[in-house]
């Protein structure tokens, strides 16, 4: 099988074998009133050669709601609303389906009014929601509900209906002996799920259903691909377009869900085996499929009939397109973080991709007047900002410092769980080098070099450097800062380690350590551990190193003076001692390095400070306020 092929689904006429899985956005309205942007942002990705775009989730019920600003189908109004992004996909070019869910226990107590309802009364570890058991009646009317929506979804011209029956979602709940309690006639595990088919299928009519499950929810005592036999089986007898396998449980195993870094690929292929061994029907994976080796693996070996892409989408839209035409080295790779996909949507702002922010904020009109411009640093800002001025006309040189471009990105992608990064960091500097901007390597940018080049538009992207906290001896350790030590690649002397900050950095500093069979003592003034970083990842490596017996981990720690013999400090308003270290990291936080635009103060022409030398933050934010700068100049 090719990725080019032609591919028919029971009355489905795809073009070749890309499927947009679905995917929340958080770019419409509350309650799901369908904006501008939501269109623009469909109509993009159809244009990119997917050949079938699913739609975000749509609540059947008005309990079965995640999000503020989710698709709603429990209602004629949504009927006019989901026509509008039915037709901003089929503008660009491709078909569209429409997502059915209930949560169920992973509802969203805030958008609901009320406590979630499930099969039986439990609590989602990911909200912290207390669900109650659902009676026969609300049962009945949540039937009911997935007919109509499924009748609202052909009336607003869905060209498919896809029916969430996986990912610990309210079908997924009644199937699972893990969640599924109860002693009347919905105890048994296909009841529900054999009256939801029925409801969905009579209420589409002729339109294609595709259906959708976990192949594996990775939870001890979760669904597996054994579990799945009997469904599989009544399945069969309704005639279903295709079943499209993801992975993972919302509410017990959101990292495999969401497909995080720092998880294996292995154990999903594993699991789709099995699937595709089980069932004749047309299969469609999603799950860490955005890479092109891993599509052509998955259909040379004929374990899929197609592949569902969704964050791979967001970091490219023509993905499909270059794929198809060969021009895979183009591709923005996801890096499968979720910081800006995931994180965003939590916090109810618009989806955005970390390594692509043109996805969201595109490229301005041309610039009326070409400036020059001189971009100081080839990190996340610095990049953002050539590239898009130099889009616009201007003309643009960059210069790094080191012979590497990337500015602390390139640190970033170093601990073993982050891996899969070093993708976004290849595709945004082979779009540098793609680009029109005259880049210089290895090139210290002095205040001389400036006047040299004399520019109309100085951007300043010179990053940060290392905080140095004030304890007393400090400076008589051997010391490393976090990019001194990921500059030597982790290598450290010594047995005994100090983590002087148990941050993101510091706690991924710690684990490479571990790694090498070091004893480490990782510190923190403040009662929290890995404050700044994603639940998800948080909860991930914590997991891997929060029960090494090497590792000591000491927040609400405040070290004060270091002496011949031990390490002074205070814990939780007492004294205590620490024996000698080997090393000491700092990983304390970092400061903008302004040296460069203290020294440009005079300079006549316009100069513009942004990334971490402006405000130290996220590599979201440094794209986003480089890409912001460009579209200005």
């Amino acid at each position: 099988m090719k990725v080019t092929d032609a591919v028919r689904l029971k009355g489905l006429d795809l073009k070749n074998r890309f499927v947009m899985a679905p995917i929340k956005t958080a770019l419409n309205g509350p309650g799901g009133k369908v904006t501008g942007e939501a269109e623009a942002f469909y109509e993009r990705i159809a244009s990119g050669g997917t050949a079938l775009v699913t739609l975000e989730p749509a609540a059947v019920s008005a309990t079965g709601a995640e999000h503020p600003k989710q698709l709603r189908l429990h209602d004629d109004e949504h009927v006019p609303e989901l026509k509008k992004l039915i037709e901003a996909v089929r503008r660009g070019g491709a078909l569209a389906t429409v997502h059915l869910n209930h949560a169920g226990r992973a509802a969203n107590p805030k958008v609901i009014g009320g406590s979630p309802v499930a099969p039986s009364a439990m609590t989602c570890p990911v909200t912290g929601a207390r669900a109650t058991e659902l009676s026969d009646a609300e049962i009945e009317r949540i039937l009911d509900d997935f007919k109509t929506a499924a009748q609202r979804a052909v009336a607003a011209g869905a060209d498919a209906i896809e029916m969430q029956c996986g990912h610990g979602y309210l079908v997924a709940q009644f199937l699972s002996a893990r969640t599924n309690h109860r002693q009347d006639r919905w105890a048994e595990p296909l009841a529900f799920a054999e009256d939801v088919l029925k409801q969905v299928f009579d209420g589409a009519g002729s339109t294609p259903v595709i259906v959708r499950i976990s192949g594996k929810e990775f939870v001890e005592d979760g669904l597996e691909p054994e579990n799945l036999t009997d469904f599989l089986s009544v399945l069969a007898a309704y005639g279903p377009a295709a079943l499209h396998v993801g992975f993972g449980n919302s509410c017990d195993s959101p990292a495999w869900y969401f497909g995080h870094m720092a998880l294996p690929e292995k154990p999903q292929i594993d699991a789709l085996r099995n699937i595709r061994s089980m069932t004749s029907l047309p299969v469609i994976i999603t799950g860490r499929m955005g890479y092109p080796d891993r599509i052509r693996e998955v259909l040379d070996e004929g374990l899929a009939d197609m592949i569902g892409l969704g964050r791979p989408l967001i970091a490219d839209p023509d993905f499909p397109d270059k794929m198809i035409r060969g021009d895979e080295d183009s591709i923005l790779l996801c890096g499968a973080c979720l910081q800006a996909c995931l994180g965003k949507v939590k916090k109810g702002e618009p989806i955005a991709c970390m390594g692509n922010p043109w996805v969201t904020e595109p490229v301005a009109e041309p610039a009326a007047v070409a400036r020059s411009v001189m971009v100081v640093g080839s990190g996340p800002a610095g990049i953002a900002a050539a590239v898009t001025a130099a889009e616009r006309g201007h003309r643009v040189s960059l210069f790094e410092q080191k012979e590497d471009l990337g500015g602390q990105l390139a640190f970033a992608v170093q601990p073993r769980s982050k891996t899969t990064m070093s993708r976004l960091l290849r595709g945004m500097v082979a779009r540098l080098n793609r680009s029109r901007v005259e880049v210089h390597t290895g090139t210290k940018v002095t205040p001389e070099l400036v006047k040299q080049e004399n520019p109309d538009a100085v951007v300043l992207a010179t990053g940060t450097h290392q905080h140095w906290p004030e304890i007393e001896n400090l400076d008589s350790q051997n010391v490393l800062t976090s990019f001194e030590f990921f500059a030597a690649h982790g290598q450290v002397t010594g047995e005994r380690i100090l983590v002087l900050g148990a941050g993101m950095v510091g706690l991924e500093v710690a684990e490479m350590l571990l790694a090498e069979g070091k004893t480490v003592v990782a510190c923190r003034r403040s009662e929290t551990i890995g404050a700044d970083m994603d639940p998800i990842s948080r909860k991930l490596l914590l997991d891997r190193i929060g029960n090494n017996p090497d590792l000591a981990l000491m927040p609400g720690t405040t070290l004060t003076r270091f002496t011949a013999k031990n390490v002074e400090g205070i814990m939780g308003g007492h004294e205590i001692t620490l024996d000698p270290f080997d090393t000491v990291i700092l990983c304390s936080g970092m400061e903008p390095e302004t040296g460069l635009a203290k020294d440009l103060e005079d300079f006549p022409g316009e100069v513009i400070i942004i990334g971490d030398a402006d405000t130290p933050a996220n590599i979201d934010h440094a794209f986003r306020q480089g890409v912001a700068v460009g579209n200005r100049l």
